[in-house]
């Protein structure tokens, strides 16, 4: 293993042993000198002498099955026994940093992509020192042992020992430079079908789960904030005397993002809130509503923008065309609406701090407890709980509500709970960007599309954020290319270019990030085009693919949905689409029922390539939710201003995918060996854009601005 530093540790009374890898990469240049300052490992594993076995991972567990996939690559080579393994968050070191850059992070369909080859990694170099333990004590060669259930067994003699009775001998055993790992094919926990593990799924059954509104500490109080209900509204005054006398109320203090209030009980935090005047400065986006900014977006379009693809020669294709097709899009804000609201809870005591954070980036939350906090890094120390959903919100690039725990929590001496209420979570912003494209499609006498150009106008999520520099440049946000300007289709000329609007709404990704507006914009234009030549929409556009993962999706979905034999009836259609996003491909079919003005999605075919899948149920669990979510765009979810204020405030109007709504969904999974994928986002892009192909066929109409709204 080239560049590869090992760390491993034992107890003073040997009754532990731990190991792990340090692994620097180019994006880690930072660290002058990764082994020395290889004080933890990346992923490690624990044994305890009374052979308790606890996995740590860096990675956020949010419901996305992280903890269990990521333990079954470490298990895969260890041979422990997969039910008494104990999964445990890791603490804030760099050594847990993704491969992406300096920081601890989860997000971006990534998690097992990135760590799986290390975790099986750690699992074979610990397998292999088991082993020479047991083989020293025995003396007996070492293929002589073998490791089972988190036993070592002595085949001659059947002698048996825990890994836990090898604790004291396996600080002596060195750490195999490069340990070998199985093929994935010959694997026997990887690439099948689990559940979550059970002391997870249990301990959530139970309730014995603490994600972060189960943190309890002694002496913990909460914390409610009032909020201005304007985007970019300030503070002139406030007059907080009447809530002050409120029994159980501890303290008043206003923090940069209002006034927030210490009580005993969160609910008596809450209601104090009524009882305090605040004199707003509410700005000039106060007079902004939805409607004003449609007009500014379209004006915007007529315009020439950044260019975010320009090859061939697109002009001259659209005087030559036989047909051209010209379609807009339009999608609005959109909130994440995670089950569980946001909370952080901070105990700030003089020069110490303890954090319970439900970020997806323990990185920047730490770094913002030492910032606000003042405090060492070495003074502070990390919890992070289960996150009850997430899909991007936790990883909010302004930290909103890491920052209000922390400064709420500053210089109080005591433990503090502050936790947003549903309003809070769907008024305050970081939204999926809203975005109006436009598209123009040249076609020759042969039906084949000859030029795309394309527009996109939208805020963008990455400039002037920590990642700008990978996700911003020359006017284009990443999110506003992606799944666009790298569609999957031979098509000759391209002219397609990138608008960056302005506003104090707070923008942010949201579960597939900029796929959730290309996805539509690519996949219903396609579709459009074969109905314009009279061709079927999936030989259509095998017709313009190059890359068989692609043709392949397409044919098991084709078959899969009987879509060459599909029955014919009067309001039903069928649709399809194919997206590749964040390193997986997914094909879906939609078939859906038409009434007067509504429509229901009865049933959903999806194919999805993720190159291998480590866990079968998972990779369906995944692309099942993520069908569920993206409904929710499609049917009814939207965010809308009216005079510089959101309208929309709980799950009475901002609805989310109802039991009622999801349709029966079929998954097809396809080991194409190639590149792993990820799966936590890979399933919504397409949904978005099948769905509105079968309104089409079973009516005639594409609705191209979300949600569909037929009435």
């Amino acid at each position: 293993m080239e560049r590869r530093g090992f760390l491993k540790t034992s107890s003073v009374t040997a009754s532990a042993f731990v190991i792990g890898f340090y692994l620097p990469t180019k994006s880690r240049a930072s660290d002058a000198k990764p082994q020395e300052k290889a004080l933890q490992p990346n992923a490690f594993v624990e044994i305890n002498s009374d052979n308790t076995i606890n996995f740590i991972v860096g990675q956020v567990e949010m419901g996305q099955g992280t903890y269990t996939t990521l333990a079954m690559c470490i298990a895969e080579e260890l041979n422990v026994d997969w039910e008494e393994i104990n999964i445990k968050p890791a603490p804030v070191a760099p050594v847990y940093n993704h491969v992406w850059g300096p920081l601890m992070i989860t997000g971006g369909s990534s998690s097992i992509w990135a760590k799986q080859l290390e975790m099986r990694k750690v699992g074979a170099a610990l397998n292999s020192m088991i082993k020479e333990a047991a083989s020293k004590k025995w003396k007996v060669r070492t293929f002589n042992i073998l490791t089972k259930n988190s036993k070592a067994i002595n085949k001659i003699t059947k002698e048996e020992l825990t890994f836990g009775e090898l604790v004291s001998d396996l600080a002596s055993i060195k750490v195999p430079t490069d340990p070998k790992i199985k093929d994935l094919k010959d694997c026997e926990v990887i690439g099948k079908a689990h559940s979550r593990h059970p002391k997870e799924a249990w301990a959530k059954v139970t309730g014995k789960a603490d994600f972060g509104l189960d943190v309890r500490v002694e002496g913990m109080k909460y914390a409610a904030v009032l909020h201005p209900t304007v985007f970019g509204a300030k503070i002139k005054s406030f007059d907080a005397s009447k809530a002050e006398k409120k029994e159980g109320v501890i303290k008043v203090k206003q923090i940069p993002s209002g006034v927030a209030v210490i009580a005993d009980t969160w609910f008596v935090a809450k209601e104090a809130l009524k009882d305090i005047k605040v004199e707003w400065n509410l700005g000039e986006f106060a007079k902004v509503s939805t409607s004003d900014m449609d007009k500014e977006y379209s004006l915007v379009l007529e315009k020439d923008g950044a260019s975010m693809r320009k090859d061939g020669d697109s002009e001259k294709s659209f005087k030559e065309a036989k047909n051209i097709i010209e379609l807009d899009y339009e999608f609005p804000f959109l909130a994440h609406a995670a089950m569980e609201p946001l909370s952080f809870v901070a105990h700030h005591d003089k020069n110490k701090a303890t954090v319970w954070s439900t970020a997806q980036s323990q990185t920047l939350a730490f770094g913002a407890a030492m910032k606000v906090l003042g405090t060492k890094p070495e003074d502070i120390t990390y919890h992070t709980p289960f996150l009850g959903g997430a899909f991007g919100r936790r990883g909010a690039i302004n930290l909103d509500f890491v920052l209000e725990g922390l400064f709420v929590a500053k210089d109080e001496g005591y433990p503090i709970m502050t936790l947003w209420t549903r309003e809070d979570d769907i008024k305050l912003g970081n939204y999926r960007p809203k975005y109006k494209n436009k598209v123009k499609l040249a076609l020759d006498e042969h039906g084949d599309i000859t030029a795309f150009d394309a527009k996109v106008a939208s805020q963008s999520i990455f400039k002037g954020s920590p990642f700008e520099g990978s996700g911003y440049a020359n006017g284009v946000d990443g999110a506003q290319k992606e799944g666009l300007v790298n569609h999957p289709y031979t098509i000759d000329n391209h002219n397609m270019q990138a608008y960056i609007t302005e506003s104090p709404i707070p923008v942010l990704w949201w579960r597939s990030v900029g796929h959730t507006q290309s996805a539509q914009t690519v996949e219903c234009s396609i579709d459009q085009a074969a109905y314009i030549v009279g061709k079927d929409p999936i030989e259509y556009r095998k017709s313009m693919l190059t890359n068989k993962r692609f043709i392949d999706l397409l044919d098991d979905v084709a078959e899969k949905s009987n879509w060459k034999n599909r029955k014919k009836e009067k309001n039903v259609g069928y649709g399809v689409a194919i997206v590749e996003s964040f390193g997986s491909i997914c094909a879906q079919v939609a078939k859906v029922r038409v009434t007067k003005n509504d429509y229901k999605v009865e049933k959903v075919w999806c194919s999805i390539d993720c190159g291998f899948a480590f866990n079968p149920q998972n990779v369906e669990n995944q692309m099942i939710s993520g069908i569920n979510f993206g409904l929710a765009t499609l049917l009814s979810s939207e965010i809308t201003i009216k005079d510089g204020a959101t309208v929309q405030s709980n799950f009475y109007d901002y609805t989310v995918t109802k039991i009622s709504d999801v349709p029966d969904i079929e998954v097809s999974i396809i080991n194409s060996g190639e590149k792993i994928g990820g799966i936590g986002e890979p399933g919504t892009p397409p949904i978005l854009a099948a769905i509105p192909n079968a309104i089409f066929d079973a009516t005639g109409k594409l609705y191209t601005s979300m949600p569909i709204k037929m009435g």
